[in-house]
């Protein structure tokens, strides 16, 4: 399963089969500016909408789902068991995943805020905050 949204195979199947995003947007009932956001994962897909690019790319439901990131919901099929009753081990995995990635994502922001720290102690200027370190002219005793 992706983590995020794969843009290149979609690209690859819309531009196997000589259709256009728009096309795929058309088909979905979606602006092309929200398919847009799908593609930069900026907007997460809703199960009908799986089910029509899936349609509409003759491919599984389960494989665009899976290509279309983490948290994209898998449709089920009629007489299927509905979400709440799927495998628990396939529901464990997922959970997995997506705790993976929030303790990326978790890292990321505490690199952030040690860099705007860094930038604010070194004399960058950031307004009427006072600098904590001593001034270059003064000497460790």
């Amino acid at each position: 399963m992706a983590l995020f949204f794969d843009q290149k195979w979609f690209t690859d199947r819309l531009n196997d089969m000589g259709r256009t995003p728009n096309d795929l947007a058309e088909a979905m009932a979606i602006p092309l500016i929200e398919l847009a956001a799908v593609w930069k994962d900026q907007r997460e897909l809703s199960v009908d909408e799986v089910r029509a690019m899936a349609q509409f790319l003759k491919f599984p439901v389960e494989e665009v789902a899976s290509r279309a990131g983490v948290s994209t919901p898998i449709p089920s099929e009629p007489g299927q068991a509905p979400d709440g009753e799927r495998d628990l081990g396939a529901v464990l995995e997922r959970l997995n995943e997506m705790t993976h990635r929030l303790d990326r994502m978790e890292r990321v922001v505490g690199d952030i805020k040690a860099l705007l720290l860094d930038h604010r102690l070194n004399g960058q200027p950031n307004g009427d905050a006072p600098s904590v370190l001593p001034s270059t002219d003064e000497k460790d005793n």
